[in-house]
This record gives structure tokens, C-alpha cells and sequence, in this order.
């Protein structure tokens, strides 16, 4: 039989006496709400339209979030309940956080943990709906960390017998039930978050750093922590306050902590407690988090929240799921966005007529209709030229002539829609060093059904970069890390980039990347003086167009194969960035122009001097810097703290 540790209590049995406390209306402004939600100590609002008919919820997490995006405090709710950032709007409500009096709080803690493993909505909320359909209450995760310390319960003949489990803290006495405890209750060390999933800010974080780390490790509490120790807690809370004060995200977050009243000491609580005498102390004091402490000690173990108490009230125990810091949307999401993310052609299609499908569709591979499924790139057309095959070969012959494993599609290049962003990047440079040798720059999107041979559509190294900017927040960007990377981080420095001169053939510029296996090289003059930029796009132009292998490039520098890459081109497309370049803006530019390739070059102060090239940086540098970013945590734990400083990084600084 389940244990029940709420003694058999229903919805019923906790109801508030006045019927959805918080209320606000669709047209009050986001400040407002703030200030509302602050002053009522409510963690969720009813929002109704100029009906009374209820709309959705605003949660803390909801103006914490918005606090985050830099949305005005005048922002209307409305607005808000149509961006489609509202973690309780109300067709969710209805599909996933709607109880009725008459369901057992253990039915409702379930339901709860369910909606918290999956990660996509307001965990922490459920609405009681009545049988007449009118909604009766909101209830929360600390509604019900205080069912669990009500007298009442223990009335439950389940709990009768066992032996009461009492533990004290920092030397003070725990608060306890107005009965005495008699069960053998789960220990708050049990179900708390350990340091390793503790995250921590230094002093010098502003407000934003701080809820950045809130949102993307999705965890309601961050300890602000420095070389003396930890001396600060921030929670959702404390955001909504800040938010109805006006407080800028700018602000240090240690400046604002000053402020406060109460500190850190006021939420400690022993790591042998009771969840029962843990629900005690969040209910007298009116916390959510509790930080974990040693019988008698000052070092931090790690946090409790009131949701962790309802997980822990479940029978068999559950883990909330780690969520991978970054991950950004996934590939089929974005392929439904961009159904053009493909180009076709038949096998009889000649390398010239391949090569003008992709310039016409801007795209960099083609799918040829042979069994097995085979892709055409344009690496493969500037192969082709460069070692002399014609213009009218088809693409059947050339794929069928290749020897090497690169003009079969690997199987690890068959990729589910559902993988991510981020995780994409990570395969695409998890190819391009391995024995297969040559960069891979493309992923084929199975199809939904898992047919054999199906698939959605072909992914780039260029669609990575149009990924990041279909991003709609700011806390989509951050997911991807792509917020505080620049080009300097990613790109190619200049003595990693090969050069051609002006007078050299177009098929000996080409022959030197297929060699080097590279995308791009530097045109320089007898001067030295950049000129433009050769890359598999020039390939496919001189494909196309039929152009004599020996012509030069000094021949192609004034015309439009470059794309204002250099003096020459058009004022209207350059392609140059700078190394203090936003990642993002660079993707920006490449998605825009459909460039595969931008010139890095320094910033000339005086503004009557040419820019220098100091590196190139490529759809797959791009590729790389989301990758990266996803393989390293950007925060530092209270775990980490601890293994790097020592235990005096997790005691309390005013201990």
C-alpha cells in the first residue's frame, strides 16, 4: 500500500476560506501583478478576462521570467498570455493542472511529481475545479508542505505506531507539529538537492546573471556564494519583489541582498529532520527553501524546496529529471519552420545542373534518388571540378565513381527530429574528427513514422546558424549559450587559413581546399592585399557556368561569387564581421545572406585605412561554438565549490 504522509487529507480538507485568493485582471500591467502577487504572499494569481472567465495563472516563475526578457513593468497581461511564454495559460490548465476537491492530496502530490519530471508547465500549481466546473482554488507545493505538518493527519491509522524522529539544527529547536510525530518519516537528506545540483553566483552577479542561472537550470533557488563563504539565497520570490520595486536587472545582486531583512540563518534546517519538521519550518516562517545543514553545523548540504517535500511524499522516490543546460529547438521544430530546408534531384541530373539547383536554392546539398539515399554537397561539386570531370557528368556516375566511405551516408548521420539544436552541432563536429577525415556539415532528419529510407529533410551547418536566430527570447538564446560568445572564441585565426594569389587558377584556388580539406581561402594580391574569398560556392558557379579551369581569379574577384568579400564587391553585402562580433550577430549576417563564410577583420580606429582579415569564420565554427557550449555547465555548483575551495565555500559567511 502507498504510504500516505498527508494522513488521508483530501483537497477539500485545505481549501482557503476565500476562493482563489490572488485574483487579477487581463488588462492590469506586469508591475502591478508583481506587486499583487508580493503583497498577498500568494506564488500564483488567478487571471481573468472583463467576464470573470479564468484565463490562466501568473506564477512567480512567469514574472520571473519576463523580469528576465526585459519586459516593462507597464507589459499588460494580455500580451503576456499571448507571447507564448506563460508557463499556465488555459488550455494547459485544463490538460494538466486541474484537481477536484474530492481527490486525495496524495493523488495531487502524484500529479504534481508528474508535471515536474516533465518540465513544460507550472509544477507547482494545481487549480481545484468544482463538479459544477467553477474553479475553487489554486493550490501550491507549499499549500501542501503545510498539509503535511497539519495535526489532523495523524488521525490516519496508517501513521499510528511509529516512533517519532526528532532532530535539532544549528542548536535551535526545530518547530514542531502541534502533535507529536509518530511515524517513521523520510529525512530531509533523502530528498533534498545535493550540492552537486546546488547553484551558485558570485556577489558581483547582477540581478539578471542571477535569474538566468534560475531559468536554464530550472531550479527556484540560487546561494550567492564568495571566498568566505555562502551569505545569500535568491528564489523567485525575491524576483517578483525586485520586479514590483522596479529594481533594475542590472543591479548586483549583492547589493540587493543587503536590503533584505533576514538572511540565510533563517531558512537552516537539519539534514536528519523529518520532511514533517521540515513543512513545520517553512510553514511558521513562510519559506519555500530550506538550506540543509549538519546537526549542529554551518556547512550547506544542500537545498529543500516545498516541492522537493511533495516529491519525497511519494511511496517509491522519484528524481526530477536533469535537464540539459543547453539545448535550443529541436531539428524537426525547425524544419516545419523552414520547409525549404532541402533540395532534389534525380540521378540523371548533370554535376552543372546540380550545381545551379543549389545556388538557385541556396542550399549546399542536394538528395539524389538512388538506393541507397545519397547526397549530393557542394563539396562534392567542387571536387568534381577541381579534378576536371564535366559539367554534363550526372550526379549518378560521380557518387557511383567515388571509392571513399565520405559519398555513402554514415548511419550516425541519421538523425530522430527530436534531437536538438545543440546536440546537432555536437554531431556534426564529432564527424568532422573522426577517421572519416573531411568536415561534415550535414544531418538527414528521419522521418516521423521511422519508415525505412524516410526522412524530413536534409540539416547544415548553415541551418544551425538560421537556428539561432529563430530563437524568440532571450532565455531560448541563452539555452543555446550563444549569448555571451563572440567570434574571437570560434572563428579561424588568419595563420590557420590558407591563401591563393590573383593570378592563380580558379582550379588550383579549388585544388588547395579539397587538398587542405577547408572551405574558404584568402585571395590576396602581389601586394598582399586581401581581395575576396574562394569557397565550394565559387565551385558551383564555375560548374554552372561552364568557366575554363585555367581562367584566374583575378578574372572573378570583381564578380558577384564573392558577395562584397572583399574591396570590390558590393557595398550592400559584405560579408565582414569583427572579432568582438556577437556569435549570434554573425549567425545573423549568414542566415540573412545565406553566407556560409564570413571575414573576420580588425576594427581600423582612424576609419581611412583598409580593414585587415585577422581569420574566417564558417557556418561549422558556428556549429562548433553551440557545441561547446553545450558540453560545459557555465555555473559553478555548491559541489564544485566545495571540491575546488574547500568546505569553507559552503559554510554560512556570517558563521
Amino acid at each position: 500500500m502507498q504510504k500516505d504522509v498527508f494522513g488521508g487529507l483530501t483537497v477539500r480538507d485545505i481549501l482557503p476560506s476565500e476562493p482563489l485568493g490572488c485574483k487579477l485582471l487581463l488588462h492590469y500591467a506586469l508591475g502591478d501583478a508583481a506587486s499583487a502577487l508580493a503583497g498577498s504572499g500568494c506564488t500564483a494569481a488567478a487571471v481573468l478576462d472583463q467576464d470573470g472567465q479564468l484565463v490562466g495563472l501568473l506564477t512567480e516563475n512567469d514574472v520571473m521570467r519576463a523580469y528576465f526578457e526585459g519586459a516593462s513593468p507597464d507589459h499588460r497581461l494580455a500580451d503576456w498570455f499571448v507571447s507564448g511564454l506563460a508557463r499556465a495559460p488555459t488550455h494547459v490548465l485544463r490538460q494538466k493542472l486541474t484537481v477536484r476537491p474530492t481527490d486525495a492530496l496524495v493523488v495531487v502530490a502524484e500529479h504534481m511529481v508528474t508535471n515536474a519530471l516533465t518540465g513544460d508547465c507550472a509544477c507547482h500549481h494545481v487549480l481545484v475545479e468544482g463538479d459544477d466546473g467553477k474553479i475553487l482554488a489554486i493550490l501550491s507545493a507549499f499549500d501542501m508542505a503545510q498539509a503535511i505538518c497539519r495535526s489532523d493527519r495523524w488521525d490516519n491509522p496508517l501513521l499510528q505506531g511509529a516512533q517519532n524522529k526528532r532532530a535539532k539544527g544549528d542548536g535551535d529547536e526545530q518547530p514542531q507539529t502541534s502533535k507529536t510525530l509518530r511515524t517513521a518519516s523520510t529525512a530531509v537528506q533523502d530528498i533534498m538537492k545535493p550540492r552537486e545540483s546546488v547553484f551558485t553566483c558570485p556577489p558581483l552577479s547582477t540581478m539578471k546573471d542571477v535569474l538566468k542561472v534560475l531559468l536554464l537550470t530550472r531550479q527556484n533557488s540560487a546561494l550567492v556564494v564568495d571566498e568566505e563563504g555562502i551569505y545569500g539565497i535568491v528564489t523567485p520570490r525575491d524576483a517578483v519583489r525586485a520586479f514590483a520595486d522596479g529594481v533594475p536587472g542590472s543591479m548586483c545582486i549583492a547589493d540587493w541582498l543587503r536590503r533584505l531583512e533576514s538572511g540565510v540563518t533563517n531558512r537552516l534546517i537539519a539534514s536528519t529532520a523529518s520532511i514533517e519538521e521540515a513543512a513545520a519550518l517553512m510553514t511558521a516562517r513562510k519559506l519555500q527553501h530550506l538550506v540543509v545543514v549538519p546537526p549542529g553545523g554551518i556547512q550547506a548540504l544542500g537545498i529543500v524546496s516545498a516541492l522537493d517535500l511533495v516529491v519525497g511524499s511519494q511511496s517509491c522516490k522519484q528524481v526530477l529529471c536533469e535537464t540539459p543546460i543547453w539545448e535550443g529547438p529541436t531539428l524537426g521544430e525547425l524544419l516545419v519552420q523552414q520547409p525549404h530546408l532541402t533540395a532534389i534531384c534525380s540521378k540523371t541530373t548533370t554535376l552543372g545542373e546540380a550545381a545551379q539547383s543549389l545556388l538557385t536554392t541556396g542550399r549546399t546539398s542536394a538528395a539524389v534518388a538512388l538506393s541507397p539515399f545519397r547526397l549530393l554537397t557542394e563539396n562534392d561539386i567542387m571536387r568534381a571540378y577541381a579534378d576536371g570531370w564535366p559539367r554534363e557528368s550526372s550526379a549518378e556516375h560521380w557518387l557511383l565513381s567515388q571509392e571513399s566511405p565520405r559519398a555513402m551516408l554514415p548511419q550516425h548521420l541519421l538523425v530522430p527530429p527530436s534531437v536538438p539544436l545543440t546536440e546537432a552541432a555536437s554531431l556534426m563536429l564529432g564527424v568532422a574528427v573522426s577517421a572519416w577525415g573531411d568536415p561534415c556539415h550535414h544531418l538527414v532528419v528521419k522521418g516521423v513514422q521511422g519508415v525505412a529510407g524516410g526522412w524530413q529533410g536534409v540539416f547544415s551547418a548553415l541551418d544551425i546558424a538560421r537556428g539561432l536566430c529563430t530563437l524568440g527570447s532571450e532565455l531560448e538564446v541563452a539555452k543555446t549559450g550563444a549569448d555571451l560568445a563572440t567570434v574571437s572564441m570560434f572563428m579561424k585565426p588568419l595563420w590557420d587559413v590558407p591563401t591563393c594569389r590573383t593570378t592563380d587558377s580558379i582550379q588550383h584556388a579549388l585544388a588547395s581546399l579539397v587538398n587542405g580539406r577547408q572551405n574558404a581561402v584568402l585571395v590576396m594580391d602581389e601586394n598582399g592585399a586581401y581581395q575576396g574569398l574562394i569557397t565550394p560556392r565559387c565551385a558551383l558557379h564555375a560548374m554552372a557556368e561552364a568557366v575554363p579551369r585555367d581562367r584566374s581569379v583575378a578574372e572573378h574577384v570583381a564578380r558577384d561569387w564573392l558577395r562584397g568579400s572583399g574591396g570590390s564587391g558590393g557595398e550592400g553585402f559584405k560579408r565582414e564581421v569583427f572579432p568582438e562580433s556577437r556569435l549570434l550577430d554573425a549567425a545573423s549576417i549568414m542566415a540573412a545572406r545565406s553566407l556560409h563564410h564570413l571575414v573576420v577583420v580588425d576594427r581600423q580606429e582612424s576609419g581611412t585605412e583598409p580593414s585587415q582579415p585577422v581569420g574566417v569564420l564558417s557556418a561549422l565554427d558556428v556549429a562548433r561554438g553551440v557545441a561547446s557550449m553545450r558540453c560545459r555547465c557555465p555555473f559553478a555548483s555548491l559541489g564544485w565549490l566545495w571540491w575546488c575551495r574547500g568546505p569553507s565555500s559552503c559554510s554560512l559567511w556570517s558563521a
